[in-house]
């Protein structure tokens, strides 16, 4: 063979194996393997067509086979650029050692080589030695080209594992200077500012990233998340919106069914097809993402009134939350009859006590079918241990969970009842807790009794949007013939109302509070624990709504209005003053938010109103207050 002859085959040879390593990096297994099998056909013993092939053999699981083939390519080739390969093949078979050693030979080999220290930081991590991952990420972020940002993003992730947050972000930002229209390094950038609490800048990041890449979908999706997270509800959905426009995904669809239900629509129609959509998306979405899009869409049909669709479609939160401990041992039950002596346990899962309370009703239900072994957290122990007496089985209170408790015979959540015993409808009421049902207090000389509670537990999403400042309470003050009764436990942190009386102690549990509204003649408050206990127990009960609020506060929900009676101007007369009553409540009167409005006025008009009719019902002109 002649010099131009021979450059020519050399020549074939690169071409093949840069398409090789070319199909093997967009993951063609099939051509890369094809590639390098041809170029071993021209040479068994060659090390680089050896190499193909243990790279083809990892990328398809097979380490073992990539371990031979790699360790013939070192073999003829000691010096050569094959000892990496080998080192992650090891490492895969978890060769720990074997694949230390490989990966400080590739580096001695290729002491400069920026895949390589990257490969070399990424085993020595995860084999234990963390100081010379430290080095290798290093070196490589000092020899990387100014505009190959791979090392950078790589020890920033290294950083952000090893707990070094602010130093990682700091290598984020200096990724994302570099490369602004890199949509994947500003989302990750955003994703840690966010983990480390710095919202603000999180939005910042993101907003900049999207004047340099404006369609860019996943990004808009992250943005509106964020400001859903922020209780800025309106730019969430239309930036979720915009985001579904670009690059509709399942997540995405979610967020924007939750965003439109915060923002009021809860008859459900917008929701519910937005989340209809996320399960009819092709390809299917992952069995979590599938679940919520089920769960929000029964909140969906609960706020519309379709209850039985509704419970069967909520029931899906049991697929993304922990399971209750029992839920391994014991089956799930089928709101049928058990063995003679055997017992259903109740228990909690994934929701607050406000929930508990309004769910306790269906523990009765459920009474009449089986005995109901129920557990409760601590707090509610005592008050639940009040549920009526009118059941053919018993109801035995717990605070845990007894795995060896040997006449249990299947367990449920308490928020699965109303599904599981085939509730279509709200069931009849009749006071269910507290040691007696409420009683209009005696008529009294002094001054009348009004419980008060104005915020609920601040952890909840949506709690800046269902809470009311103090200062928009100081309507209240100046009201004649009544005085404030708080009904939060006086705790460091909490701010109450200056003209507001403490009655509670630090340690009260609800059966504290229960017995407490009893002595009351209103209770006035947010969307809380305290509003389903007083309506539990049977007290009149002034809910005060944010626009969207809860599906269980929807319109579905509400009582007829009274026929009788003459209606009066809307300037404040009896029309005006009389609210909407609950079908789970009927003592409740529900004074909603009309519309979405900033926070400094979303409450403007609602505490006119609730002044205007607490003022007529002191005066005794409004007489349907109480039924």
């Amino acid at each position: 063979m002649n010099a131009t002859s021979t450059h020519g085959h050399d020549t074939d040879r690169q071409h093949v194996m840069a398409r090789g390593h070319a199909a093997l990096r967009r993951g063609d297994i099939d051509t890369a393997r094809t590639c390098f099998v041809a170029l071993r056909a021209e040479g068994p013993d060659d090390p680089a067509a050896l190499h193909g092939l243990a790279c083809v053999a990892l990328a398809a699981g097979r380490a073992d086979l990539a371990i031979s083939l790699a360790g013939q390519a070192v073999r003829r080739a000691p010096h050569g650029p094959f000892h990496e390969v080998l080192a992650r093949a090891l490492l895969a078979r978890g060769h720990h050692m074997a694949a230390q050693a490989a990966i400080r030979a590739a580096c001695l080999c290729q002491p400069d080589d920026v895949p390589v220290l990257l490969a070399c930081a990424e085993i020595m991590e995860t084999t234990g030695d963390t100081w010379a991952a430290v080095r290798a990420y290093g070196r490589a972020v000092s020899l990387s080209a100014p505009h190959d940002m791979r090392a950078r993003t790589l020890h920033a992730r290294f950083l952000w594992r090893r707990g070094q947050r602010d130093a990682a972000i700091q290598q984020m930002h200096h990724v994302v200077r570099r490369a602004p229209g890199e949509g994947v390094h500003v989302r990750e950038l955003a994703e840690m500012l966010m983990a480390h609490h710095q919202r603000e800048q999180a939005e910042d990041v993101l907003r900049a990233g999207l004047e340099h890449a404006p369609d860019d979908g996943a990004a808009r999706s992250l943005l509106g998340a964020l400001l859903f997270a922020r209780g800025r509800m309106g730019p969430a959905a239309d930036m979720l919106e915009r985001a579904m426009a670009h690059d509709p995904q399942p997540e995405t669809a979610s967020n924007l069914g939750l965003a439109r239900m915060a923002l009021g629509d809860m008859s459900g129609a917008r929701a519910a097809a937005i989340h209809e959509t996320i399960l009819t998306h092709a390809p299917p979405p992952d069995r979590e993402t599938r679940a919520r899009a089920r769960f929000n869409l029964g909140v969906a049909r609960l706020a519309q009134g379709k209850l039985g669709q509704g419970w069967a479609l909520w029931d899906a939160r049991l697929e993304f939350q922990p399971p209750h401990p029992s839920a391994g041992h014991l089956p799930r039950w089928d709101g049928g009859a058990l063995p003679a002596g055997r017992k259903l346990l109740v228990h909690m899962q994934g929701q607050g006590l406000g929930d508990a309370v309004h769910f306790l009703r269906y523990v009765r239900l459920a009474a009449r079918r089986v005995p109901v072994v129920l557990e409760v957290p601590s707090p509610l122990r005592r008050l639940a241990a009040t549920l009526g007496q009118d059941m053919a089985h018993s109801v035995k209170i717990i605070t845990r969970n007894i795995n060896n408790n040997s006449d249990v015979a299947a367990q449920c959540d308490l928020f699965s009842l109303p599904h599981l015993l085939g509730a279509d409808s709200v069931p009849s009421f009749m006071p269910y807790l507290g040691e007696s049902p409420w009683q209009r207090p005696a008529a009294r000389r002094g001054l009348l009794r009004i419980g008060l509670c104005h915020a609920g537990n601040a952890v909840y999403r949506f709690d800046a949007r269902r809470s009311l400042p103090v200062d928009a309470l100081l309507a209240l003050k100046d009201i004649a013939g009544v005085e404030f009764i708080s009904l939060r436990p006086p705790a460091e942190g909490k701010m109450d109302p200056s003209f507001v009386r403490h009655e509670l102690l630090p340690d009260a549990d609800l059966l504290d509070t229960a017995r407490l509204i009893a002595t009351l003649d209103l209770v006035i408050s947010v969307d809380t624990l305290v509003a389903h206990l007083a309506g539990a127990i049977g007290c009149p009960v002034w809910l005060l709504c944010r626009f969207g609020g809860d599906w269980r506060w929807s319109t579905a929900f509400d009582l007829p209005a009274p026929t009788t009676g003459t209606s009066q101007p809307e300037n404040g007369g009896q029309s005006t003053l009389r609210r909407p009553a609950s079908r789970w409540y009927p003592t409740l009167r529900l004074f909603r938010q009309e519309r979405l409005l900033p926070p400094q006025q979303a409450w403007t008009q609602v505490m006119a109103t609730l002044s205007r009719t607490l003022n007529a019902w002191v005066a005794g002109q409004v007489p349907d207050i109480h039924p």
